[in-house]
């Protein structure tokens, strides 16, 4: 019998991942993940920098809708959205674990591959990253697809015998409309 948390897991959207891992996955759309990202960036923000609690589940709603029913086209380009979002949330939202409940250790993993700045990424840190998401899996249904969307599809294309690889392009828009919360 499969257990409620496993069905919620399973029937939950992949922050990292999406319902389809690269271009040429199985899905249905051809929306990329990465546009959404970039188009709910700025409602996101607003929510997660209110530090309410309903606010910040909100926009992890937001976040997970952002990724539900689309192709990952960039998986380098999503990496690095996805540690702009972490990067925001952690700090403003602390009680509350990205994507979902189970899931903490995915935000840790990724911020591993990144410098300060999340335009730096530490190929240096794939193996320490790689451990991190294999002990991830353990308690978080959708870890191994984000593992392989960004160990073994991400950081190939970018890290060819290079200690850190400066990532210029532009990921998450630059400025957002006053908020509205």
């Amino acid at each position: 019998m499969v257990s409620v948390k496993e069905i919620i897991s399973f029937c939950a959207v992949a922050f990292f991942i999406g319902t389809a891992k690269a271009a040429g996955g199985n899905s249905t759309t051809d929306v990329s993940c990465e546009d959404k990202l970039y188009d709910s960036f700025c409602e996101y923000k607003q929510l997660v920098l209110t530090q309410e609690r309903e606010k910040c589940l909100e926009a992890r709603d937001i976040l997970n809708e952002a990724v539900s029913d689309c192709v990952a086209k960039d998986p380098v380009r999503r990496m690095v959205q996805s540690v702009h979002y972490v990067r925001l949330f952690a700090p403003n939202c602390p009680t509350i674990e990205l994507p979902q409940d189970g899931c903490g250790q995915l935000p840790t993993c990724l911020q591993m591959l990144f410098d300060r700045s999340g335009q730096r990424i530490r190929c240096c840190s794939k193996f320490k990253a790689d451990r991190c998401f294999a002990r991830a899996e353990k308690g978080c249904a959708y870890a191994a697809g984000v593992r392989d969307l960004f160990i073994n599809q991400a950081l190939p294309k970018v890290c060819k015998g290079n200690q850190y690889v400066h990532y210029r392009k532009t990921v998450i828009p630059s400025s957002c409309p006053a908020s509205q919360y």
